[in-house]
């Protein structure tokens, strides 16, 4: 008996152990880190998104607007407000024209310009034509002009012998931007808050495979 006594006392202690170790390394050890903690919820907002590091802000800044030495197309989409893209500014956007794709003036042109306004005599002639336009909105918001609401396309003069539209003046509405902050949803897209001539904004991308298309740009 005795003997019998001391083989289950033995047995309850190695059983009452292993519960016990149990219950440790299950309440302890076994939380994935990811799931709770600051380093969490740095990187997520309230609403689920997925707050952007500071490296892609840095290349929203420099690499994607701002760059180079001249009018940056990206930019120009920011400079008009737009809960939709079928509300975009025209006259603001293409108010330089392409300066990737400078089309001459002919001498016929410019008479014919005149007549409408004597400033182009001596002032710059900026032209653009619809098929520009639509590469331009297919590349960068997967449009063409005619699903836009066309806003602002009655301040160019349109030429209908030339079939293209003109602006005549000498000054630009290039800005930089300065893009403070962005978050990321699931579905793809990037809210992007900026700063721009003063004025805050938050533009909306719509990543696809790597590519973006300008989705609205609403002042904050």
């Amino acid at each position: 008996m005795p003997f019998l006594r001391r083989f289950f006392m033995k047995r309850i202690h190695i059983f009452l152990f292993l519960f016990v170790t149990c219950f440790i390394l299950n309440g302890c050890g076994a939380q994935n880190p990811s799931d709770s903690g600051p380093e969490a919820k740095d990187h997520t907002t309230a609403t689920g998104n997925t707050t952007l590091p500071e490296s892609t802000i840095t290349w929203f800044n420099t690499e994607y607007f701002n760059s180079g030495d001249g009018v940056n197309m990206r930019n120009m989409l920011l400079s008009s407000q737009y809960s939709t893209i079928a509300d975009i500014d025209l006259f603001q956007l293409f108010y330089n024209g392409i300066p990737e794709v400078q089309l001459e003036i002919s001498d016929e042109e410019k008479n014919t310009l005149v007549k409408s306004d004597e400033a182009a005599q001596y002032l710059d002639i900026i032209k653009i034509t619809q098929p520009m336009i639509d590469n331009f909105l297919q590349e960068y918001a997967g449009v063409n002009m005619d699903d836009t609401n066309q806003v602002g396309l009655d301040q160019f003069i349109y030429l209908e012998e030339f079939d293209a539209y003109y602006l005549i003046h000498s000054d630009t509405n290039y800005a930089r931007c300065n893009i403070v902050s962005g978050t990321e949803s699931e579905g793809g897209y990037i809210l992007l808050d900026y700063e721009m001539n003063g004025r805050k904004g938050i533009v909306t991308l719509k990543n696809i495979e790597g590519d973006y298309r300008f989705i609205s740009n609403v002042t904050k």
